[in-house]
């Protein structure tokens, strides 16, 4: 389970340039069970007058709310690269830019400082190494936005990550590679995962459209993509992992749905990247506001 804070509520905030996605969710208390508010607004100056507005209508108070930040590429940008797992840290560091640089459209227009290192062992004398990166104006762009409740803040990453079903549909997922496709506005979002670790996340723009060969999409679902899956023929290749009773019951506008399936799995993942550098709990109230202002990558090969 995520829980950064001893917080009562959580306000996850997907944003994507001009435009941003306010999505509350207040935890159950005692009989009470828990409750969903969905705002969608421009990413403007207005944006505290209306953090403040969604929490008031929810009874909730600014100091029990923590915030988390989603973004979505090209926000935010996740590969992997397979390296020799006898790389030191400035060769590992060399092939990255290397590699990345002759993959990526617009390499300038992402922050070379603030990027994030998960290694797993692959086998063979190599390490699966995954990276994420944040686009080089988020940062300033999102201090801005929020301001004063900036310092509430306990996530900031990629939210495709949260697209991880393997422990719902395990054992059949279980050391599998797999896709999942979000469909998102006019834009589809791919997430890959191997053994459960979150390798890769794209945008498709598939011409706006919602027709996958065979397979039609409907906005208000998540897919698992098993296409390249060999034995699998008496079973559709494009699968919806949503029964459509959960997603009436939680009463919410159809815009909500991505962030709404989104959240909902932030609270039972474990591992995830952060761009936020997290305190233990014993460290002072104090300490935590000053260094949740304070982000740095997770340099977890240093």
């Amino acid at each position: 389970m995520i829980h950064t804070q001893k917080s009562s509520a959580r306000l996850f905030l997907t944003y994507l340039k001009d435009k941003t996605e306010l999505f509350l969710y207040v935890k159950p208390h005692g009989t009470s069970p828990s409750e969903m508010t969905y705002r969608r607004a421009p990413g403007d100056a207005a944006m505290n007058e209306r953090i403040k507005a969604i929490l008031d209508h929810a009874r909730v108070h600014n100091a029990d709310t923590e915030i988390w930040i989603l973004l979505y590429p090209p926000e935010i940008y996740t590969t992997t690269l397979y390296i020799p797992s006898h790389a030191s840290r400035s060769e590992v560091k060399t092939l990255i830019h290397e590699q990345l640089f002759s993959t990526l459209s617009y390499p300038i227009n992402y922050d070379w400082d603030n990027y994030s290192l998960t290694s797993h062992e692959n086998g063979h004398d190599e390490n699966m190494v995954t990276v994420t990166i944040l686009g080089r104006d988020v940062l300033p762009r999102i201090q801005d936005l929020l301001r004063d409740n900036y310092n509430r803040v306990t996530f900031i990453g990629d939210g495709l990550q949260f697209l991880n079903i393997e422990g719902i549909f395990y054992p059949q997922l279980h050391g599998q590679t797999y896709e999942m496709i979000l469909p998102y506005d006019e834009m589809f979002y791919t997430a890959a995962f191997r053994s459960g670790f979150h390798v890769e996340s794209s945008v498709l723009t598939h011409a706006c459209s919602s027709s996958f060969g065979e397979y039609r999409l409907n906005h208000q679902q998540v897919y698992l993509d098993i296409r390249q899956r060999e034995n699998i023929l008496h079973q559709p290749k494009i699968q919806p992992v949503v029964l459509t009773s959960e997603w009436r019951s939680a009463c919410l506008t159809p815009a909500a749905f991505p962030t709404w399936f989104i959240a909902r799995n932030s609270m039972h993942q474990r591992e995830t990247v952060n761009f936020v550098k997290q305190n233990p709990d014993s460290e002072g109230k104090t300490k935590k506001k000053q260094q949740a202002k304070k982000l740095e990558a997770l340099h977890l090969l240093d």
